[in-house]
């Protein structure tokens, strides 16, 4: 995926999960919306160096959406959470996933009680697919959940569900930076989650994790990384 013109800036502070205050290059100030609930630790402190795109409607509270951040050692994250599930879309769509050779996919559906992100379609085949944005990692290992979440536990067990009645059922993690090199849960951040992952691993539900290669003009899924469970 292509991005706009983005328009630079230093991290302030992050003054709520919504919210963060940008210094622009000229030293003027705004204020930017965060697009994603989770802490972004380690991918955007204060001091850090962002990239943001501009808002065109004009009853935003916020001029600008904060969509890249510097990372410290160099590289950049993609902070929008939703962004995974795009490039997810965009990859099955264009054939480039192996695991997911699809022609059809519907996006937001729901099953059950729950709504899962994507179901994919072939002639005789379908599969469920829930997607998780990875923005956190250390030693080169990307890890999910930096916040404690309930509502992902409640996806894995509509995914074990689906699996137990036959359906194809898929967890998948992308990491929008590209130092992942294999996927963990974050156990210590939320350790029902890591253990109720290996649960429906073990009862049929695939789990699959990737990097990104992200750049200021574009972000693409890069490769397919291991999982470690």
């Amino acid at each position: 995926m292509k991005y706009p013109p983005l328009q630079p800036g230093i991290l302030i502070e992050r003054k709520n999960r919504f919210s963060a205050l940008v210094q622009l290059d000229g030293g003027k100030t705004t204020t930017a919306y965060v697009p994603t609930t989770g802490r972004l630790t380690g991918a955007l402190q204060p001091g850090c160096r962002v990239w943001m795109e501009q808002a065109h409607n004009p009853g935003r509270k916020t001029a600008f959406t904060l969509l890249l951040s510097e990372l410290p050692g160099g590289g950049l994250c993609s902070v929008k959470a939703t962004m995974a599930n795009t490039l997810f879309a965009e990859a099955v769509s264009t054939g480039l996933l192996a695991a997911f050779p699809f022609t059809n996919v519907e996006k937001e559906v729901t099953y059950g009680h729950s709504r899962l992100d994507f179901r994919l379609s072939s002639p005789g085949t379908v599969c469920w697919v829930e997607v998780k944005s990875v923005t956190f990692v250390e030693n080169g290992v990307g890890m999910f959940p930096d916040a404690p979440t309930t509502r992902g536990r409640r996806h894995l067990e509509t995914l074990a569900e689906l699996a137990a009645g036959g359906e194809q059922a898929s967890a998948v993690f992308i990491a929008q930076r590209g130092d992942a090199q294999r996927f963990a849960p974050y156990e210590t951040v939320d350790p029902e989650f890591a253990a109720r992952l290996r649960q429906v691993n073990l009862a049929g539900v695939e789990v699959h994790a990737y990097r990104c290669d992200v750049r200021l003009d574009r972000i693409e899924i890069a490769e397919e990384i291991s999982v470690v469970l």
